[in-house]
């Protein structure tokens, strides 16, 4: 196989594509089988200087073909570190996160409950990175769940994405820091968001929805939030999204000196204590995509088991879980499937992560693309993993 550089005719939109897209460094931009659906995001893999490699003969076609599918939980973690990656260079190009916006959202569209796992079992690289991604993970999720059109969303999401890059230093230093902040740190703390703006501005991204959620993502809707004290009637629905997947990413999150929050605990005490930020459509759209127990969550079962979330269902109070050790402490080979209700199989309580080690998350999620493909609805979903829903 050759190297050739991507242009246009290479492609067609919304059909799969026949090759993988790599870099010039060889590294694996979108996978065989991927499907661009924007001309715009066509355009920048063109102007990145992507390649591919030319297939010559039937032999190989037929290799291609037959890679095995990966499962959209890892592709989201490989997403995460080719986003870190965009930071790895002297000079960053923001413009780039646009694309990785477009991945974000086309994951979401797949399986939206392994990419919001990724939020909880995700742990690796720059901790200020990787909350950025994170946080944009969910504004995708809470976006899409209010019926927003899918170019405002992306922009939204690439907000997220570089909402921090005015203070990503601070944050990798306050991810070890275990004392009250200093003075200056306070000062870089509110005027970041400021601080980001100027930075894309000076790269000419000046998109309203873009600009809007960088700039506002630390207001609150009861104007108790910063750099400038907005109320509710100044703030748009895509920069109360973002502070709310910022707020909730942070408060999961763990620090060098703290394991993170609980995520049941994080979602109660938003939709509750911090309820006077929240807008109420806002609250009810992180509910539905959040629910009681988000996809990733480590659980206690009644009947001793140790499982994980992987799947939301039409009560949020009983999602799907997949059990890794059985009453007696024992890792299950084959992870059996529970619905977490009655007796046997409620959740119990909720555990910190690192309560299992050395698991291949990924695991869980499959099959998660061809199951999101046949099953666009909870009651589908149940079926499809041959559970009966009563």
């Amino acid at each position: 196989m050759a190297n050739v550089r991507l242009e246009h005719g290479h492609v067609v939109l919304n059909q799969p594509l026949p090759f993988d897209l790599v870099d010039g460094q060889g590294r694996v931009w979108l996978k065989y089988g991927y499907f661009i659906k924007s001309q715009g995001q066509l355009d920048r893999l063109i102007e990145r200087e992507i390649f591919f490699e030319e297939i010559v003969d039937e032999a190989q076609r037929k290799q291609v073909q037959a890679r095995g599918s990966v499962s959209v939980f890892l592709r989201v973690s490989e997403l995460a570190d080719d986003f870190g990656r965009l930071f790895a260079s002297d000079v960053v190009h923001y413009k780039e996160a646009l694309n990785i916006a477009e991945l974000i959202q086309d994951l979401c569209e797949l399986d939206g409950d392994a990419a919001l796992a990724n939020i909880q079992l995700n742990k690796s690289g720059r901790y200020a990175l990787r909350h950025s991604f994170h946080a944009a993970v969910l504004t995708e999720m809470l976006l899409r769940s209010l019926g927003h059109p899918r170019e405002v969303r992306c922009h939204a999401v690439a907000g997220a994405l570089t909402m921090n890059i005015g203070m990503l230093a601070l944050q990798d230093v306050l991810y070890e820091q275990n004392t009250p902040l200093t003075l200056d740190q306070k000062r870089a703390l509110v005027t970041h968001p400021l601080v980001a703006v100027k930075m894309l501005r000076e790269q000419g991204i000046d998109h309203p929805a873009w600009i809007n959620v960088v700039e506002h993502h630390h207001e609150m809707i009861d104007g108790s939030g910063y750099p400038k004290r907005l109320s509710k009637s100044e703030l748009s629905i895509e920069s109360q999204a973002v502070s709310m997947a910022d707020r909730y990413c942070a408060m999961v999150s763990e620090r060098k000196y703290r394991p993170g929050i609980l995520p049941d605990l994080v979602a109660q005490n938003m939709l509750t204590r911090q309820a006077a930020t929240i807008d109420p459509v806002m609250a009810s759209a992180f509910h539905k995509e959040v629910g009681s127990y988000p996809p990733g969550t480590l659980v206690a079962l009644a009947n001793g088991e140790v499982g994980v979330v992987v799947r939301r269902l039409l009560n949020l109070d009983q999602p799907m879980v997949r059990s890794l050790r059985s009453p007696r402490g024992i890792r299950y080979e084959a992870l059996p499937k529970r619905v977490a209700s009655g007796p046997v199989f409620a959740i119990k309580e909720t555990l910190a992560a690192d309560v299992i080690k050395d698991f291949d998350w990924a695991v869980l999620w499959e099959q998660a693309e061809e199951q999101c493909a046949a099953a666009p609805n909870d009651a589908v979903r149940i079926a499809a993993n041959g559970i009966n829903p009563q």
